[in-house]
């Protein structure tokens, strides 16, 4: 056989085996594509959990697990899913990144109170398709849509509403995109109560001082505080 022959041999086997790949994929539900996807992009397998929310506006968002996150569901969500034009997004660098966000917060917190708790849970949202699974936190960090946190603070620690403005400053060196509530409480209390509780206190009113604060596009746009008495932010 001569060395054309072979060469030949060899495109042609190349040619059948990606024709055949773009049959399975095409043959492939949507759920296995993103699947498949999450699979080609970070390396690990994926497996199918359950649905999350609705397909009806064209989009479909489920939950998925894997090997190294056994104990937590990675949200999944495939945009124009009917036609050709699908965009698949993760929040799995979210996922991967937990400890070291309740970090960020946490060094930050106690920086200016000397301690604080910090409440955070990821995001039922998918980050940017661009960003790479490689990712560096500071990277994941300034891409985020919108990081939802609840800083708790003793009221003996608590002297002003300066120290969340000095706070402030510091948590956005890398953060685009934040929502913070501040919520100061009893010494005999704090440390107590889960998250679900302090926002219960929140509602019936049974801190010393809760603010709120929420970074969008880098900037500062929302900075106020709940009053006991009236029940209006202000």
């Amino acid at each position: 056989m001569s060395r054309n022959t072979v060469f030949a041999a060899i495109i042609i086997a190349v040619l059948l085996g990606g024709c055949e790949s773009m049959k399975n994929e095409q043959r492939m539900g949507v759920n296995e594509l993103a699947l498949l996807h999450m699979e080609q992009k970070y390396g690990e397998k994926f497996e199918y959990s359950e649905p999350w929310g609705d397909s009806l506006s064209g989009t479909r968002r489920f939950l998925a697990i894997c090997k190294s996150f056994p104990n937590e569901k990675v949200f999944v969500q495939i945009e124009n899913y009917r036609d050709d034009s699908k965009i698949f997004s993760d929040n799995y660098l979210a996922v991967k990144y937990y400890n070291e966000t309740v970090d960020y917060f946490q060094i930050r917190a106690n920086s200016i109170f000397g301690e604080a708790k910090i409440y955070y849970s990821v995001n039922k949202e998918g980050l940017s398709p661009s960003l790479a699974a490689n990712a560096s936190l500071n990277e994941f960090l300034a891409d985020t849509p919108y990081l939802v946190v609840m800083i708790e603070v003793k009221e003996s620690i608590f002297t002003s509403r300066e120290q969340v403005g000095k706070l402030v400053e510091i948590i956005g060196e890398n953060l685009p995109y934040y929502c913070l509530t501040i919520i100061v409480v009893d010494d005999s209390i704090y440390g107590t109560l889960d998250r679900n509780s302090l926002d219960d206190l929140i509602t019936s009113m049974q801190f010393e001082q809760c603010g709120d604060i929420r970074r969008l596009e880098g900037n500062v746009q929302v900075n106020k505080w709940l009053d006991k008495e009236s029940g209006q932010w202000t």
